[in-house]
């Protein structure tokens, strides 16, 4: 006996979040130079609300599996593994930087990466995608 097909579908996506697809919809992925010409003409909050994502800064991985990139975020923890084994060879002043750089990407890949996901259902492994 099979048992039928009960997807439920997701809920729509808040203002915010609508506002981010819209934008990428229009202007397609961080690296294309149309994105970077429309990002400059939006106003310091506009650019602010589709460019970073302030929980994925301060929360990374933990924030990613929140938004059920599960994908990703074992990337993204695989990463902190290295950095933190690197941490007893390097000096402290080089890991700081490595470690805030990794926050800074993260908080900048994830609105795009959460687009793909949801809009145009395209699941990967890279936590980077659409920004080099």
């Amino acid at each position: 006996m099979e048992t039928p097909n009960t997807l439920t579908p997701s809920p729509a996506p808040s203002p915010k979040w609508q506002y981010r697809f819209d934008f990428f919809a229009r202007h397609g992925a961080p690296k294309t130079k149309e994105y970077r010409q429309a990002l400059k003409a939006l106003p310091f909050a506009g650019k602010l609300k589709v460019n970073i994502n302030v929980f994925a800064l301060f929360f990374g991985w933990i924030y990613l599996l929140i938004l059920g990139m599960w994908r990703k975020a074992l990337v993204v923890i695989g990463i902190n593994v290295v950095l933190i084994i690197a941490s007893f060879l390097l000096p402290p002043l080089i890991m700081r930087v490595l470690f805030a750089t990794l926050g800074i990407a993260v908080a900048m890949s994830t609105n795009y990466g959460y687009y793909l996901e949801k809009v145009k259902g395209k699941e990967s492994w890279n936590p980077f995608e659409g920004l080099f």
